[in-house]
């Protein structure tokens, strides 16, 4: 459903959910943890912020949450600016790491605690619990106590207890970080089913790049208090702006070696790879960064324009290996083989590529295009 749809079938009484942030800076002391942030977040969209441990992903959650204050810049939510408003003027549900329930009530009292608290008709609480639970498959568990949930179900009762509050934006702050890998993946398939069948915006907050791409409509990768680059997963993935999102998008990472351009064509340890011509406007005579991904690189023969790598080891997954290795100059190499007996430690194999496959990057690690 598009957010025109999902706002028409609200009706004109029900506010747009659309977030706002203009410029954006939180200081602590004379440190800025976050600078300048300008981000537009649709009606209904499915946001995930992912970065390195300490780019500020949790803290900019916090700021659109009203838990932390904002330095500079404004913050609006529905076209209202929240920017100074209390967390519960602001029409949010957060759902954090931890279930944060209380143990010695069930969880139709903790679905249903801070509507009780609000001084809610009784009626209007047990239907708001009964349909939130229906959502979430949580009737037949509406009479048991934390204790005697397993930890998605938990995780399903913190979400519940955001739904009953019919919060405009629901904010998740590394939800299932707690849960085995098992449990995160169903966990993953709720949420997104979850998005699907309620169209409220949802900014989730991850430091796994599984969660964001299988996700987020958008994913908005930071660095530093900065916003690297924001984009479908697709086009993150495919597309990076620099290396630093070509390399923290992507499992196992994306391969980068250093490069040149001669007379010949492009040029890797003295081996020539069938890469892209030179860029118009840019200058050929200098070093580049050249990235592919693992998948995208492929066996070539002796003749074949491609680079000699060195085999380390072979994980073999299954359905797939993963090929490890060394180039020329010691710089690691991991490609993608088809099931099957893999190269042998200490053996020599070409790989080349598609020149549209090809991504290359100047000294300052910004995208040639």
């Amino acid at each position: 459903m598009t957010s025109a749809a999902r706002a028409a079938s609200r009706g004109a009484t029900t506010p747009a959910s659309g977030v706002v942030l203009d410029r954006v800076t939180k200081r602590f002391g004379a440190v800025d943890v976050l600078r300048d942030i300008s981000l537009t977040i649709a009606d209904g969209e499915f946001i995930v912020f992912v970065g390195p441990s300490g780019c500020g992903k949790s803290t900019l959650l916090r700021m659109i949450a009203g838990l932390e204050e904002v330095s500079d810049g404004t913050i609006a939510i529905g076209g209202r600016d929240v920017t100074d408003a209390e967390p519960s003027e602001r029409g949010i549900a957060m759902v954090f790491q931890t279930y944060a329930l209380y143990p010695h009530l069930s969880v139709r009292d903790n679905m249903g605690f801070s509507l009780k608290m609000a001084g809610r008709p009784r009626a209007e609480v047990a239907a708001k619990v009964e349909a939130a639970a229906e959502l979430l498959h949580l009737i037949a568990l509406l009479d048991r106590r934390p204790a005697q949930l397993s930890g998605g179900q938990r995780q399903r009762v913190a979400i519940g207890r955001a739904i009953v509050r019919d919060p405009r934006v629901f904010l998740f702050d590394e939800p299932l970080s707690n849960l085995d890998a098992e449990l995160r993946i169903e966990m993953r398939i709720e949420i997104a089913k979850l998005h699907r069948r309620l169209g409220n915006t949802m900014i989730y907050v991850t430091h796994d790049q599984t969660e964001a791409m299988t996700l987020a409509d958008r994913i908005v990768v930071l660095r530093g208090g900065r916003i690297e680059q924001a984009g479908k997963p697709a086009d993150i993935f495919g597309d990076p702006d620099n290396l630093f999102v070509a390399g923290f998008i992507g499992s196992p990472k994306i391969n980068v070696l250093p490069g040149r351009f001669t007379t010949e064509g492009l040029e890797i340890d003295g081996s020539l790879l069938t890469g892209p011509d030179c860029i118009a406007g840019q200058r050929c005579d200098g070093a580049v960064s050249v990235a592919i991904r693992p998948h995208l690189l492929h066996l070539v023969g002796d003749s074949d324009p491609g680079i000699p790598v060195k085999i380390d080891f072979a994980e073999y997954l299954g359905d797939k290996t993963y090929v490890h290795g060394q180039s020329r100059s010691d710089h690691a190499v991991v490609t993608e083989i088809a099931s099957g007996p893999p190269p042998a430690p200490g053996s020599i194999i070409r790989l080349g590529s598609r020149p549209e496959d090809v991504l290359l990057f100047d000294g300052g690690g910004s995208r040639l295009r």
